[in-house]
């Protein structure tokens, strides 16, 4: 059966969990099940942007029916924003399927709408969660995922979370994992490609760190770890951090962190690093290091086993689910167990290759095609 799918793709560029998500699921059902039907809805400048991510297949219909919030300056922004949902609502009844890869995306009142949910953590009250989308949850989320006809959640914990603050939604979640993009894989090559981002010593070890400068990632035990390892392994070692702070007091808060440690020689701060260059740094890392209080699934993680890069990752939330036993799991809430660990891996070569070769085997599980598939049987279950 032909199905009329639509989505939510308000941004063409960025990488964000979400983003990629997006991206690389459109990229696989479109690639596998181009019988269907895709159509995109696009804020009016994103038009181009989409078109170059998705490129031009006979399947894909890009429509440009949406203002930028800012369109008329932020006085207006609010009623901007009322104005898209009841664009988006109007343009929904077309479709056999409204699938809201981000919550607050869903327009309230659609019937024919299926969203993704990455996770809870704005209803969480530990002093990590940003303001950002913590009212919106608070008030709107339990509202969205009873009147979604189906909730894709991309990791087991994330689905079971759901259920567990929101009893009346069972039967309505099916899990649909993330996955590393194909192009996250080994690859032979030299370290030269280091120079260029400043860091002359190319031969010398790193540990790597990915991700979003913010406190729930809990960067400020990375630097603390790496700072107390003793002098001579320490001296030996580079730490290389990759990731934008979204707001000046995140930026502000890692600065600090840095500026307190005894030794900031030889740690760096990346940001705006092309995909091409990420995978390189993940291919050329001594190992990753991924501490996060908690996460609805961690593609960091994936990504990193996929380059064959050894993982220290957290115990706690989706980490343990995704990282199963192919990573060296740590509580995050303990920099003596972080450093502990670090110093393990450095100093065993055959501890580090059993971790390389088991990230390996795990990042092999998830596939986007994978997803696609799940997706695709989630849509036709609604359907029938």
């Amino acid at each position: 059966m032909l199905m009329k799918l639509s989505y939510d793709i308000l941004k063409g560029k960025g990488y964000s969990g979400n983003l990629v998500y997006t991206h690389e699921l459109l990229k696989a059902l479109t690639s596998e099940y181009p019988e269907h039907q895709y159509h995109l809805m696009i804020n009016w400048s994103r038009k181009q942007e989409a078109q170059q991510e998705f490129g031009a297949k006979p399947c894909l219909q890009y429509h440009n029916i949406l203002p930028s919030n800012l369109v008329l300056g932020r006085q207006f922004e609010k009623t901007v924003r009322y104005i898209n949902k009841r664009l988006l609502i109007a343009a929904t009844k077309k479709y056999d399927i409204y699938h809201a890869t981000n919550p607050t995306h869903f327009p309230n009142g659609i019937k024919n709408g299926i969203i993704t949910l990455h996770d809870l953590i704005p209803l969480r009250d530990d002093s990590w969660v940003g303001e950002g989308t913590k009212t919106f949850y608070k008030k709107h989320i339990h509202s969205i995922l009873k009147q979604a006809k189906l909730i894709l959640c991309v990791s087991s914990f994330t689905e079971q979370e759901a259920l567990n603050n929101f009893p009346d939604i069972a039967g309505k979640t099916l899990v649909t994992p993330l996955a590393a993009g194909a192009c996250y894989k080994q690859e032979p090559g030299h370290r030269d490609f280091l120079k260029k981002y400043r860091i002359h010593d190319s031969n010398k070890p790193y540990l790597l760190y990915v991700g979003e400068i913010q406190p729930r990632k809990n960067i400020e035990s990375i630097l603390q770890a790496f700072d107390s390892l003793p002098p001579g392994i320490r001296a030996s070692l580079q730490l290389i951090i990759i990731g934008s702070a979204r707001t000046a007091i995140n930026q502000s808060r890692f600065t600090a962190a840095l500026n307190g440690l005894r030794n900031k020689q030889d740690i760096f701060h990346l940001t705006n690093i092309p995909t091409k260059d990420l995978i390189r740094f993940y291919n050329g890392a001594h190992l990753f290091i991924f501490p996060s209080f908690f996460e609805g699934f961690g593609l960091p993680v994936i990504e990193a086993m996929s380059c064959g890069c050894p993982v220290i990752t957290s115990s706690t939330s989706s980490l343990q689910e995704v990282a199963a036993d192919a990573a060296l799991t740590i509580d995050p809430h303990n920099c003596g167990e972080l450093r502990q660990a670090i110093l393990e891996l450095i100093e065993n070569d055959e501890l580090r290759t059993h971790y390389r070769e088991k990230g390996l085997q795990r990042s092999s599980t998830f596939s986007w095609k994978r997803t696609a598939k799940e997706t695709i049987n989630g849509y036709r279950q609604i359907s029938s």
